[in-house]
């Protein structure tokens, strides 16, 4: 299992190049649109997201979604993963 610390830090380098986006913007607290995310970025961000950390993410992600919410949504999603379908 990958630490909150090894999440961030690969998720903050995916925003930075994905929204081009310098890394010192990239705090815990800015939410996605801060960064110029609108919603079809987010339909490609989380595809990118899942395949970087090999999870399935329920919900589609919306734009006021802080930084710390999500290293939370795939830290949380890396450790209880989706049963498979029967």
């Amino acid at each position: 299992m990958r630490s909150r610390l090894y999440i961030a830090f690969h998720l903050q380098w995916l925003l930075s190049c994905f929204l081009e986006q310098s890394l010192h913007n990239i705090r815990p607290g800015i939410a996605l649109d801060e960064l110029g995310a609108d919603s079809f970025d987010l339909v490609e961000l989380q595809a990118i997201m899942e395949e970087t950390f090999g999870i399935v993410i329920a919900e589609p992600l919306r734009t006021y979604v802080t930084f710390a919410e999500l290293v939370d949504l795939i830290y949380k999603t890396m450790a209880n993963p989706p049963a498979p379908p029967h």
